[in-house]
């Protein structure tokens, strides 16, 4: 069955983008006014973020959401039969002399990017990097058989799948020189269990995920916010952006209070493109979801 649905996938992602957002649409509607996915927190999140804002500016925001992730699901499929030239056509990067200059001074850099659609597509920039290696750390998909499948698709644009249990070991063990890039999506919660740290984010208490702050200091890479923005359907653009110290360095988890802050911005900025279905209020907020 696994192996059926994988073809399938597959073959899917060959038909043209335009067809496939033919088929989002159809997506969008079955996924907003049918299964109604994950609504209950979807609003409860947009409620949290924009207090301020009337039913019909959150009901906007909402439906966009929905929107852009049945644009999400497909665009992920197709990554499966994409090449870089579709890369090259689909994504672009805006600053990237910054990571010259990172390279240029023998500093490896740490990318830190947030849960904005569409994120997987990050893959296939590495190859516009100055820097000679990236690496993506990734959380392992519980189901083995796709969690290859996904890992080979990544692998093939020149971006190497770093699993986040393996980073650290891996950061510590390569020299920096400014040869290696390495890309967090950096907004997920950690669990109940692991919470080390926490900040306000969107007027919310809220755990957040610190690994990168201490392995960045411990090595003074050099560190960027990359800020999603998205022009047109499948076209989206990549703006790096510096994260610099207040001081000489960084303070302890300075890195992680200005990723949040960026992200927020970005979330502002492109309100639609969130992973608004996260849970990312989950511990703080005292609410039961059933889903």
């Amino acid at each position: 069955m696994r192996v059926l649905a994988n073809i399938t996938i597959k073959i899917i992602s060959f038909f043209p983008l335009k067809l496939l957002y033919g088929i989002s649409s159809i997506l969008y509607f079955i996924i907003y006014y049918i299964l109604r996915y994950r609504k209950k927190i979807v609003r409860h999140n947009i409620n949290i973020a924009f207090p301020n804002k009337n039913i019909k500016e959150k009901q906007i925001i909402e439906k966009n959401f929905y929107k852009n992730f049945t644009d999400f699901i497909i665009e992920f499929i197709k990554i499966f039969s994409m090449t870089q030239q579709d890369f090259n056509k689909h994504i672009s990067i805006k600053n990237l002399e910054i990571l010259e200059k990172s390279k240029k001074e023998n500093k490896d850099v740490i990318l830190l990017a947030g849960h904005l659609f569409n994120w997987e597509w990050l893959i296939g920039v590495s190859k516009q990097l100055p820097q000679n290696e990236a690496y993506a750390v990734y959380k392992k998909v519980a189901n083995g058989f796709f969690d290859f499948e996904v890992f080979q698709a990544r692998s093939k644009f020149g971006t190497i799948p770093l699993s986040v249990k393996d980073a650290t070991r891996k950061m510590i063990g390569l020299p920096n020189d400014g040869t290696h890039a390495y890309l967090f999506v950096a907004d997920q919660s950690p669990y109940k269990t692991r919470i080390h740290y926490e900040l306000e984010f969107f007027n919310r208490l809220t755990p957040v995920f610190n690994g990168y702050d201490k392995i960045a200091r411990k090595k003074n890479y050099h560190v960027f916010y990359l800020e999603m923005n998205k022009i047109y359907r499948g076209k989206y653009e990549v703006v790096i952006k510096s994260i610099l110290p207040d001081q000489q360095n960084f303070r302890e988890n300075e890195i992680v209070e200005k990723f949040y802050q960026n992200l927020n911005h970005n979330i502002i900025k492109h309100s639609a493109l969130w992973l608004w279905s996260h849970k990312r209020w989950k511990y703080t907020s005292g609410i039961d979801y059933k889903l």
